[in-house]
């Protein structure tokens, strides 16, 4: 969760929006984390979650981002089945 919220607090603009929600779902947990940040071209939504990608790499080394961030928050995901 951190994860995706720092994403979220880093890529959104002051005043911007960050909404976090949780609810159940048959037996699981579901989380969404949604901003109105500058998002994510459609052309990159495929790759996000590979370690190391970037789909602004200027601006990642610049806030301090490796690319491994959402690749980790994934493998933690489906390694409690998710």
């Amino acid at each position: 969760m951190e994860n995706l919220i720092d994403n979220a607090l880093k890529y959104t603009p002051d005043n911007g929006r960050i909404q976090v929600r949780w609810w159940a779902e048959h037996d699981h947990g579901c989380i969404e984390v949604q901003d109105n940040g500058i998002g994510i071209p459609a052309a990159d939504l495929p790759r996000i979650f590979e370690r190391f990608y970037r789909v602004d790499k200027a601006r990642s080394r610049e806030m301090g981002g490796t690319g491994l961030g959402l690749s980790i928050v994934k493998h933690l995901v489906q390694s409690m089945r998710g």
